[in-house]
């Protein structure tokens, strides 16, 4: 084998001996860390192979000679983040629409690819303070994110949201219809306790929480939804509508399945380009999710000013694959 490492690929060129083997036994043999069978199949039949053939499949007969690549799975940064569109900026106060699939604050997977490190870099005061955002936003979810300009804006506005003075309102696309056209899930939430440490469920010893829903618009077999978190609780919106019985398209976590989650997490890769689903997903599992990430999108935003306590309305419009998934619906 001639396996070199350059940049994100490992280039291999079949030895004699391997003449005759699949392609999937043959990657199986020199792989550092075995997988299993199914994911090894998914991993060479995605963007993670790389050849110049005409074909080239898991069950392909491999010759001598034969070169191709794999993709490593990198980090989550991606480089340096997109441009965030700016829907209000004053001298205390940054409010953007940020984009599906960028991390808010640095992680162990993120650090450059993340709203903060934009913000640091590009939108500073005069004085050098950079922005804060002022409340959470999941790396899926597009939508507004309400920033203080200095310190001291970041903590009125996060007075604001403790003292329920501000109202956030979500454009949620989910399977099903709802029985009516309006309708509260008032659950109590608590967080952890099960698989996934991070996920949101209902008990009755949980926390008291309210969303209220409106039916926006109905289609065969989902229904766009505006939803409105009356109290403030981790993945509130995705857990009341899971619970409710209309589950968020493209949640990998209270969608089809939370194995979708985890394999996903436990492969210790970064997520897919934007727009696009995981290697590690099925196709039957895509058909599933119908959407690279989950249909939500943050589209309202009402708040006192942090200096004048004027209130102030923000509005962003449906992104463009939440509003291209909906035209493959049939309208009722």
């Amino acid at each position: 084998m001639s396996a070199l490492a350059e940049g994100a690929l490992i280039h291999y060129e079949v030895e004699p001996n391997y003449a005759g083997w699949t392609l999937a036994a043959y990657v199986a043999e020199k792989l550092k860390r075995p997988l299993p069978p199914e994911r090894l199949e998914r991993l060479l039949r995605g963007r993670s192979l790389v050849h110049a053939e005409a074909e080239l499949l898991p069950e392909t007969r491999i010759w001598a000679g034969l070169r191709f690549a794999l993709r490593k799975r990198s980090p989550g940064d991606s480089g340096e983040p997109p441009r965030i569109p700016i829907l209000h900026e004053d001298e205390a106060l940054l409010v953007v629409d940020k984009p599906a699939g960028l991390a808010l604050h640095p992680t162990a997977r993120y650090h450059v690819s993340t709203l903060t490190w934009a913000l640091a870099e590009r939108h500073r005061n005069a004085s050098g303070e950079k922005p804060d955002p002022a409340h959470r936003l999941d790396r899926e979810t597009s939508g507004i994110v309400a920033c203080g300009r200095a310190p001291v804006h970041t903590r009125r506005l996060k007075a604001a949201f403790a003292a329920r003075q501000v109202e956030k309102a979500y454009l949620a696309v989910v399977e099903g219809s709802p029985r009516d056209d309006r309708f509260d899930v008032d659950l109590p939430l608590v967080v952890g306790g099960g698989r996934v440490k991070v996920k949101t469920r209902v008990d009755a010893a949980g926390a008291p929480s309210l969303t209220s829903c409106k039916v926006v618009r109905r289609y065969q077999g989902a229904t766009l939804l505006r939803c409105v978190p009356r109290t403030g609780r981790q993945h509130q919106i995705r857990a009341h509508l899971q619970a409710a019985g209309f589950p968020l398209i493209g949640d990998k976590l209270y969608g089809p399945s939370e194995e979708i989650f985890l394999r996903l997490a436990e492969s210790g890769g970064s997520p897919a380009p934007t727009g696009m689903f995981d290697d590690l997903i099925t196709l039957e599992e895509r058909g599933k999710l119908r959407l690279w990430r989950q249909a939500l999108h943050a589209s309202g935003l009402t708040l006192p000013h942090p200096v004048s306590g004027e209130i102030l309305r923000f509005e962003s419009p449906l992104p463009d694959d939440i509003a291209a998934l909906l035209e493959t619906f049939r309208p009722l």
